[in-house]
């Protein structure tokens, strides 16, 4: 154990073969997926030119994280997560070559892409809290922050290769090949790929074995008091208790405070990486008044920042503290936000003409954006960490659910505020309101920690679930 604390964290991850299986299975599934969406924009483009349409597949996106995502989280407390990870890859692979098939029949119908982006995103609303709950199981407590850390890295990597490398290169070199009356163009190639390396991915799980991420013995005694010899009537059992448990799942996030901070941080950190993630587009066009081809540029040292950010993070989390990280986070990203606006007000009042183009500036701004890659893994890394710690086995998917539902409910008003609010106001009044809200976040958690948590009597899980505000007795009885 005294080896395990001494190493650096990512070394010894190189050991655990069933930790990488599963890292490997993320990282395929993850690229293909972002090559997915990738090619369903294009390809709703070509059909429609229409952004409109672009944006109702976005939203076919985000709505099954609402509908499905704390039920999921219910479901994957009370299941085996090797088989809800092996079976939705299986499952992603199927919707997959069914869509290739309406693609063949004709392609210009628009409700199998939507049909196929709102399956997708359904299925991986099972897969997200599986996944997540099974990294505790295949590494050490020392070891749990590397491990979030690498699966942060391989998110932005995944984005990197899926939407830049993947994606693009196939639809744009794979030939077209005609068999009779039938064609075969690059989409179908590329999605006939993805369906191929989902079924990989869950290869890559069943090569786990199945009692490492077995049931704990708590987990297991849940599971005998709830069985039933009908599978079928397990299910709908489950199901009809969904929202009492989904209840239950907040009451505890709301009642363990720590907990809820983490939840509230790490949502905070996914609803703003979306945001930045609308606004590159118009800092580029609107902001450096540059063409929108120059996006890699702003795109890139952000990328560049949360993959170096999330490598040096087990490192820089053994000197400071998580929430004194959070609130540095906080510091930095209203600090780019702030700059970014005014470096752009300063270069045109010293330099009138041909500004946007002089390299200085240039370099200050992908230094900005840099250090806001950074600084979201300093929100984002230890808000995973804290909520993976004080969330227990027998309630973790649910956690999980619930913070994938208050990430995406939150992330669809925010993102529609934020492209109405630029468009009428501009691009810069627009990060003035980001650097107001990173600053008020970041104060805000530092004085929920201060009169919520430190000044109150530190609350077990014990004493949550034995409060009956909280807990039904048969719930209680389920647990005990």
């Amino acid at each position: 154990m005294a080896v395990a604390q001494r190493n650096d964290g990512f070394l010894t991850l190189r050991k655990k073969k069933d930790f990488l299986r599963l890292w490997m299975a993320q990282l395929i599934s993850m690229t293909i997926f972002n090559a997915s969406n990738y090619a369903l924009l294009i390809l709703i483009e070509n059909i429609t030119h229409s952004t409109t349409m672009i944006g109702l597949a976005i939203i076919c996106f985000s709505i099954p994280a609402i509908i499905f995502g704390a039920p999921a989280g219910v479901f994957v407390d009370h299941s085996d997560k090797r088989s809800v990870l092996w079976i939705s890859n299986c499952l992603r692979a199927i919707a997959t070559f069914i869509f290739i098939l309406s693609l063949i029949i004709n392609r210009n119908e628009l409700w199998p892409a939507f049909l196929l982006t709102f399956v997708i995103s359904a299925i991986a609303q099972f897969f997200a809290p599986a996944e997540q709950s099974s990294i505790p199981k295949l590494v050490s407590e020392q070891e749990l922050m590397p491990a979030l850390s690498l699966f942060n890295i391989t998110f932005m990597l995944s984005q990197a290769v899926g939407y830049v490398l993947l994606a693009p290169i196939a639809i744009s070199l794979l030939p077209t090949f005609h068999f009779g009356t039938l064609t075969i163009d690059s989409f179908i190639q590329l999605y006939a790929i993805i369906g191929i390396l989902y079924l990989v991915c869950a290869l890559l799980v069943l090569f786990i074995p199945a009692q490492k991420l077995a049931r704990t013995q708590e987990e297991e005694e849940e599971k005998e008091q709830t069985e039933t010899t009908d599978i079928t009537a397990q299910i709908i059992g489950t199901l009809k208790n969904v929202w009492q448990e989904m209840v239950q799942g907040w009451k505890f996030v709301r009642h363990k405070k720590a907990l809820f901070l983490a939840v509230i941080q790490l949502s905070f950190a996914g609803v703003l990486i979306l945001v930045i993630g609308q606004l590159v587009t118009p800092i580029v066009t609107q902001l450096l008044f540059l063409p929108a081809n120059m996006m890699a540029f702003i795109f890139a040292p952000a990328g560049i920042g949360l993959v170096l950010g999330s490598i040096a993070m087990p490192r820089i989390s053994r000197h400071i503290e998580k929430s004194r990280a959070v609130f540095i986070g906080c510091i930095g990203l209203a600090l780019a936000t702030l700059l970014l606006p005014l470096l752009t007000l300063c270069a045109r009042w010293l330099q009138p003409d041909g500004w946007n183009t002089n390299l200085l500036v240039l370099f200050g701004v992908a230094l900005l954006m840099f250090v806001a890659g950074i600084a979201l893994d300093f929100v984002n890394i230890p808000a995973q960490t804290a909520l993976q710690e004080l969330t227990p086995e027998w309630i973790k998917g649910r956690v999980l659910s619930l913070q994938l539902v208050l990430y995406n409910a939150c992330s669809i008003p925010i993102i529609l505020f934020i492209g109405a609010f630029s468009d009428i106001f501009g691009i810069a009044k627009v990060l003035y309101i980001l650097f107001a809200c990173n600053l008020a976040f970041g104060i805000w958690g530092v004085f929920y920690e201060r009169t919520r948590i430190n000044k109150m009597p530190p609350e077990d899980d014990e004493q949550i679930l034995q409060s009956d505000e909280i807990f039904s007795s048969s719930a209680l009885k389920s647990h005990d």
